[in-house]
């Protein structure tokens, strides 16, 4: 691989001697046994370990509820327990599941309700199919270099949907500042 394909937190991450991967445990959701050996070698290749595997959501929350996971990769699955299904019972479970970990969901559905639905489902990332190595790894380093906290709110609970913090406008008033103005008794 050149320089070139390397994202950048990456290369520079690595460049330091530490891979930033190394320290995650990953589980990847994914009922086609074809993508998910696709998805475990980009993951492997890059020093990921370990990584969890889970077929179905059942599977997918029991591996949750009992490994330490810090980053799940979740396909579309299929019904009952569909992909946004299981986001969403992470995110409003109590404490036995990891409510805030991060979540990137891959799907194969393009039509603008279906990303509105995972997004409203409390994902943190999404990866549309076919997607590349690369594309994989940036919303890797997207997870890793800016964490958003989760939000409660009513009807949704997941990472802050503002990708940007803006500074604040501070309006002046206009006339004397303060140090000028008269004091009051």
């Amino acid at each position: 691989m050149t320089k070139a394909l390397i994202p950048t937190p990456l290369r520079t991450l690595t460049a330091s001697g530490k891979n930033p991967y190394a320290q995650l445990a990953v589980l990847v959701v994914e009922d086609a046994a074809h993508m998910a050996g696709l998805i475990c070698g980009i993951l492997k290749s890059l020093g990921i370990g370990p990584i969890y595997q889970a077929r179905n959501g059942d599977d997918a929350l029991h591996m949750l509820a009992n490994h330490a996971i810090t980053l799940a990769i979740i396909d579309d699955l299929e019904p009952p327990l569909d992909g946004p299904a299981v986001v969403k019972t992470i995110r409003t479970a109590q404490a036995e599941l990891p409510n805030a970990v991060p979540v990137i969901f891959v799907t194969a559905r393009k039509h603008k309700s279906a990303i509105l639905a995972a997004r409203d489902a409390g994902v943190t990332e999404i990866l549309s199919k076919p997607f590349s190595a690369v594309q994989l790894i940036a919303r890797l380093d997207a997870v890793l270099a800016r964490p958003r906290p989760l939000v409660k709110a009513s009807g949704f609970v997941g990472p802050d949907r503002r990708r940007r913090v803006k500074d604040a406008q501070v309006e002046r008033r206009k006339g004397k500042p303060d140090d000028e103005a008269p004091a009051t008794r």
